[in-house]
């Protein structure tokens, strides 16, 4: 078990004009939660902290991007009001799941 000093989550956002996210809007560039079985609580908090500040920095919208295959991730962005706006495919070579696949709390954007 690790100290309870030790970060279990990171995120990196953009807000405003002049950034990624765009005028009122906040981007999360990046983000991830550490796995085990507070990977869903310690994501959901790492979704509101990202929320919160956007929200304190003036922007009215949080755009996230997450692959499918992290399931559980996609699914706690629907329950949280997210909604699809822009649909990529992803390909890899050789075909494996890597760090996209059901258990994994990682937001990205590979705009």
């Amino acid at each position: 078990m690790g100290d309870e000093t030790e970060p279990v989550a990171f995120a990196c956002c953009h807000v405003g004009a002049g950034t990624e996210a765009g005028s009122g809007a906040g981007y999360v560039k990046f983000a991830a939660v550490r796995p085990g079985e507070e990977a869903v609580r310690d994501f959901e908090e790492l979704l509101a902290a990202c929320l919160e500040f956007a929200a304190s920095q003036g922007a009215s919208r949080l755009v996230a991007g997450v692959n499918t295959a992290r399931q559980e991730a996609y699914e706690t962005l629907l329950q949280s009001g997210f909604r699809t706006a822009v649909l990529g495919v992803a390909m890899h070579r050789p075909n494996e799941a890597g760090f996209s696949r059901p258990g994994i709390y990682v937001l990205d954007d590979w705009r």
